[in-house]
């Protein structure tokens, strides 16, 4: 009971100290966050309508095209969402399969970032909605290439402007402008990382695992998840994949492609944003912080807010030559239930159309599970929902071990 009671008072006090809202670095993850290694590849964007989107692996040499811009950015959103100001200025703030946004600079008038954002082919949703002047639409559909389909940017993956040949960072008054090149750096981790593992439990521990086989507890949950939420963008990331990660989330989809359901891990101290403020009794969410509670809150760090994730995925890697190495490219999150093997995400996803006969009696561990309930925020969450990833005792992200370069077909 006393040992009980001193975790209690521990977990409290780091809630407390988190809610500055002031991201640093601790010292058990000092090493990812030291200066990146050499660039391993490199995206240029045209802002201009049928502009060019292009990824180079020797610095600009030579171009492989994968893209083209529908509709070109003239203006810059003054008020991007919460985390972007925890991002790095001129550089990437978010990186999903719905969008990628770029920082500008911090705005002191809004406190929150200057954000441009790209978003696939279709609908815009989340973050990029609402101001289209500040949006490149791109003809790329969402899952692929720069939205995860191998040539995602990592969270504060540099971003600058190229003018006479030369990449300059961009200044916190940029506007962009038509024709304009946007270059995002995408750099190489500063230490080799193949796994993250989370012991989903209260002060259950979070490990590094490294290349070499040793590991290394960097943090501590603070509270477990529990249960899915209606994450729209999952609608385009696979059961058991990235769909997220910015200075203040990695997001993990549930539910297969065409489909909504997931769950988030966050720091502790966005957790206690007060325009997050549901985070604080919703059952979809991890909330990690350092292992000392004195120690800074984790906005913007690496591994998990910065530097390391990126969504990585695509369903038809087995149909091409070099299906082996597209597979060893991709993360993919994996679950122990019950302290057993681990195993693949269960497959679990929201679903208007379903009806209570279809819950799965294994819950979605060896087929769908489809979760009768309405995907309106305005509507309460299905009760079940909040205990779908019941039996869950630790969670793993495996991250890439090769990187990703189409020699075969499309990319």
């Amino acid at each position: 009971m006393r040992a009980t009671l001193a975790l209690l008072m521990v977990l409290l006090a780091a809630t407390a100290l988190a809610d500055t809202g002031q991201g640093g670095v601790s010292a058990e993850v000092a090493a990812e966050n030291a200066a990146p290694g050499p660039e391993i590849f490199r995206i240029a964007i045209v802002n201009s309508a049928g502009g060019e989107i292009a990824v180079s692996r020797d610095e600009g040499a030579t171009w492989l095209c994968i893209g083209t811009v529908r509709v070109p950015a003239l203006g810059v959103n003054p008020a991007g969402y919460t985390a972007s100001k925890w991002a790095e200025d001129s550089a990437v703030a978010a990186t999903a399969v719905n969008a990628v946004h770029l920082k500008v600079a911090n705005n002191p008038e809004t406190g929150r970032g200057i954000v441009i954002s790209l978003v696939p082919a279709g609908e815009a949703v989340g973050a990029a909605e609402g101001r289209p002047g500040s949006t490149i639409g791109t003809d790329i559909a969402a899952g692929s290439g720069i939205f995860g389909g191998g040539f995602a940017p990592a969270v504060n993956s540099p971003l600058g402007i190229e003018r006479d040949g030369e990449i300059e960072a961009l200044p916190a008054d940029y506007v962009p402008a038509d024709g304009d090149q946007l270059v995002i750096r995408v750099l190489e981790a500063p230490t080799a990382l193949v796994a993250l593992t989370f012991d989903n439990s209260f002060g259950g521990l979070i490990r590094a695992i490294e290349a070499g086989g040793g590991e290394r507890v960097i943090g501590m949950v603070l509270r477990p998840v529990s249960g899915i939420g209606r994450f729209e963008g999952t609608f385009s990331a696979a059961p058991g994949r990235i769909r997220a990660n910015h200075a203040g989330v990695i997001d993990i989809s549930t539910s297969p492609l065409s489909m909504i359901g997931g769950f988030q891990i966050v720091p502790s101290g966005h957790a206690d944003s007060p325009e997050v403020s549901y985070i604080r009794t919703g059952t979809a969410w991890m909330v990690v912080g350092p292992v000392t509670a004195t120690e800074p809150t984790w906005e913007g760090v690496a591994p998990l807010f910065a530097g390391y994730l990126h969504p990585s995925y695509r369903p038809d890697d087995l149909q091409h030559d070099d299906w082996m190495r597209r597979l060893l490219s991709r993360s993919q999150v994996l679950v122990q239930y019950d302290n057993g093997d681990w195993e693949l995400m269960p497959r679990i996803a929201i679903d208007p159309e379903a009806t209570p006969e279809m819950d799965s009696q294994d819950r979605g561990r060896n087929g769908l599970w489809r979760i009768a309930g309405s995907l309106s925020p305005a509507v309460p969450a299905p009760a079940v929902a909040s205990t779908a990833l019941r039996g869950v005792t630790a969670i793993r992200i495996d991250l890439p071990r090769a990187q990703f370069w189409p020699e075969s077909g499309a990319p």
